[in-house]
């Protein structure tokens, strides 16, 4: 008996331990060669530093001090990130703190994909959950990168996962708008949902509502044009003078090659809403959908940053898991991502030149192309093919 049929021969609670210790070990070694090595012998340029600790500390402080998102402090994104920050900044701010706290979500993501996957097939929840931890991404983002997209990834798969448990659908609605507030890629669990609850689709969005308006009133009662302004920012770019993040757009567009953020906007919500046509004719399930309109995103929305494909990822690990050549590719992004983002950081961001920035900016555009044909692929996968969670109906 090989190790792989004594690992799937395991009980439940044994696979849990075994995924438990292996992310523990995994994430410790990373925090550890980050403390003593990438940020003392690395690291060393502030200005290609890309950590967003400072905006996390000064955020978290104001809401310690008893003062207001928005209105007491510049907050550029969902208030609820913010208070979820607040732990790792109480425990004194340090890059430690931050590491351990956001490596702790990343442990119960894996944990979640394998437990409530688990209902529906043992083996293939583990090998996606292990495939998901496994990921570079995975691994960085936490540590080197100290970024909260390890704590997005999982509030934006918990809506998705109590599915599989139960079939109080308000769970789903409320967790999907608690998610928004968190960080608005949750707004993608929210179409395909309601497409397939529509006979109910009054009372869910009754919940959302309920939802929102509790974790916004106090923002759009005393700071509501700071709060207005977060969302136009957030939703539209609106205020950038010039694109961010690693998208193939962002880089045409630092090499004067203007494409309009609102001409983009506009050919993705027409995508949306041809997949959203799709899934009410076809009765397409809720992890496809978002599946689908989630990799669309990827391709044409113009902000895109190197954490963002963390949630890709929680999304996609186990859904492609029976395909090696999709999972592949998904170890394809994470690496091609990793490496775009580098390039940018010392090419694009800061105005920082070398003999042969050109080059590497090239090198750059080249690993987006790869990525958005890897992305073009995996949606016509998921299109055209009927994977293992699909034949379960979560909803």
């Amino acid at each position: 008996m090989d190790i792989r049929e004594r690992l799937m021969g395991l009980p439940h609670r044994k696979k849990m331990l075994v995924l438990l210790l292996l992310s523990l070990l995994l994430l410790s070694i990373f925090i550890t060669a980050d403390r003593f090595y990438v940020d003392a012998a690395v690291n060393t340029d502030p200005a290609t530093d890309h950590t967003d600790n400072q905006l996390y500390i000064e955020r978290a402080q104001t809401i310690l001090d008893g003062n207001l998102l928005y209105r007491d402090v510049d907050t550029r994104t969902p208030p609820l990130i913010n208070y979820l920050l607040v732990p790792p900044v109480a425990a004194g701010g340090t890059a430690l703190a931050f590491e351990i706290y956001f490596s702790m979500f990343i442990v119960l993501t894996t944990l979640s994909l394998y437990h409530y996957l688990s209902r529906v097939d043992d083996q293939k929840a583990f090998y996606g959950a292990l495939a998901f931890l496994l990921l570079p991404s995975t691994l960085v983002i936490p540590s080197f990168a100290r970024q909260d997209e390890a704590i997005v990834v999982l509030f934006f798969m918990l809506p998705l996962l109590a599915m599989t448990v139960s079939r109080r659908r308000w769970l789903y609605s409320a967790g999907a708008a608690l998610g928004v507030w968190i960080k608005m890629h949750s707004v993608f669990l929210i179409p395909p949902f309601l497409i397939r609850e529509r006979r109910n689709m009054l009372r869910h969005v009754a919940v959302m509502a309920i939802v929102s308006l509790a974790a916004t009133l106090p923002f759009l009662i005393l700071a509501y044009d700071e709060f207005m302004w977060h969302l136009r920012f957030y939703l539209l770019g609106q205020g950038e003078k010039t694109l961010q993040g690693i998208s193939l757009w962002r880089i045409l567009d630092s090499q004067g090659v203007a494409v309009p953020k609102t001409g983009l906007i506009i050919i993705m919500g027409i995508l949306f809403l041809a997949v959203y046509i799709m899934a009410y004719r076809r009765s397409l399930g809720v992890w496809k959908t978002v599946a689908l309109t989630l990799l669309i995103y990827f391709v044409v929305y113009p902000k895109i940053h190197y954490e963002y494909y963390l949630v890709l990822f929680g999304l996609l690990s186990p859904y492609v898991i029976e395909n090696r050549l999709m999972t592949a590719g998904l170890f394809g992004i994470s690496l091609l991502s990793g490496a775009t983002l580098l390039i940018e950081q010392r090419y694009l961001d800061w105005g920082t030149t070398a003999a042969h920035d050109g080059l590497f900016i090239a090198l750059a555009a080249i690993c987006m192309l790869a990525i958005d044909v890897i992305l073009v692929v995996l949606f016509r996968y998921i299109a055209g093919h009927e994977t293992w969670l699909d034949r379960e109906p979560l909803v």
